[in-house]
């Protein structure tokens, strides 16, 4: 199977979980790197204009908050809901043509952020219940907020 029957399967799969509504695409960006050189780049979300604005900020301002505290947090926000809403992963053209120049010829990088339908109906569920959720994985808060840490440790170090 060549890159372009790869890229069609893995995008069908993605988009009939959306469709069956176990997944909700956040975000979606597909950076298709063409033999000749040339770069195609799509980007999906179910989101909304204004839901993604609002997930933007809440990602932003957790990343702000590791970063810089506080006031980090209120300016990585408004950022965040402008980069989330406005663009791919918060990617503009120039950012996403220097990914792009890693990537090789005839090849796709794709990158998706979604949300587990079932999993957000379970933590309901738990929660109706007046359970408690002791521990959930892959993107957290937390993460975020140790991910801002992380990139205002390594600019200071530049």
């Amino acid at each position: 199977m060549d890159n372009d029957e790869y890229r069609a399967e893995a995008f069908r799969q993605l988009m009939a979980a959306s469709d069956r509504k176990i997944i909700r695409i956040l975000d979606l960006l597909t950076v298709i790197k063409r033999q000749d050189g040339a770069i195609v780049s799509l980007g999906a979300s179910d989101l909304t204009e204004g839901q993604r604005r609002a997930y933007g900020a809440i990602v932003g301002g957790l990343i702000g908050l590791g970063a810089e505290g506080a006031r980090g947090a209120v300016d990585a926000a408004i950022n965040g809901s402008n980069a989330f809403a406005e663009h791919n992963f918060g990617l503009n053209r120039a950012e996403i043509r220097r990914m792009a120049d890693d990537i090789p010829p005839g090849k796709t990088v794709m990158l998706a952020l979604f949300e587990h339908k079932w999993a957000v109906r379970l933590k309901q569920a738990i929660l109706n219940a007046n359970g408690v959720m002791l521990a959930d994985a892959l993107v957290d808060p937390e993460s975020l907020v140790e991910f801002g840490e992380a990139i205002a440790v390594a600019e200071r170090d530049e």
